[in-house]
């Protein structure tokens, strides 16, 4: 699995076109999605228990198959152009949709690059949808944040809670933050048997 970190690292992408051409709206589900328990046909994320409570996120095939093109595009917003930072994440996601590290990415370019809250938050909410879907309704489970696996979902979700707030609505800001503290939540003791 590609290991992508904190920090700028795990940076997000913008959001994936839903019908019509248009964004998806955050806090609606994007598209026809596989089953909860695996990627699907068409490659979405899936969910995998790794023991006990916790689990991680799988990524489809596709994100390994254009690690190259979301590099590139890494360094050259690190190199100070995000315009063809941008240019390059877009073609990432040409070849994987499902690439919620290249989500993210361009969410951070819109937030912090062009200080365009409404666009990133497009792009982080796309990115915590597919993850999202690959977690079951009424999830008890544990999604490590320190996991690299799980870890572009915890920026996707840090970056959304910006834009929510820079937008006004901290209402929103704060479910998220109840949703992300239940999912990372620390391992309760095990009771002697």
């Amino acid at each position: 699995m590609i290991e992508r970190g904190g920090g700028n690292r795990g940076e997000n992408r913008p959001p994936a076109k839903g019908r019509g051409g248009r964004p998806a709206a955050p806090g609606r589900r994007p598209g026809a999605s596989g089953s909860k328990g695996g990627p699907s046909r068409r490659g979405g994320l899936g969910l995998k228990r790794l023991g006990g409570d916790d689990f991680v996120l799988v990524h489809p095939k596709c994100v390994r198959e254009m690690e190259l093109d979301y590099e590139e595009g890494i360094e050259l917003r690190k190199a100070g152009d995000p315009e063809a930072a941008r240019d390059a994440l877009r073609f990432a996601l040409q070849g994987c949709g499902d690439n919620i590290w290249v989500h993210v990415a361009l969410g951070r370019i819109a937030l912090d690059d062009f200080k365009d809250p409404t666009l990133a938050r497009g792009h982080f909410g796309y990115a915590f949808e597919l993850a999202e879907r690959a977690i079951p309704g009424g999830f008890a489970g544990r999604l490590p944040r320190e996991h690299p696996s799980n870890r572009p979902l915890y920026d996707a979700l840090d970056g959304l809670i910006a834009c929510h707030e820079a937008l006004g609505a901290a209402d929103l800001a704060g479910e998220l933050r109840g949703k992300a503290a239940s999912w990372s939540r620390p391992n309760s003791p095990r009771r002697p048997g």
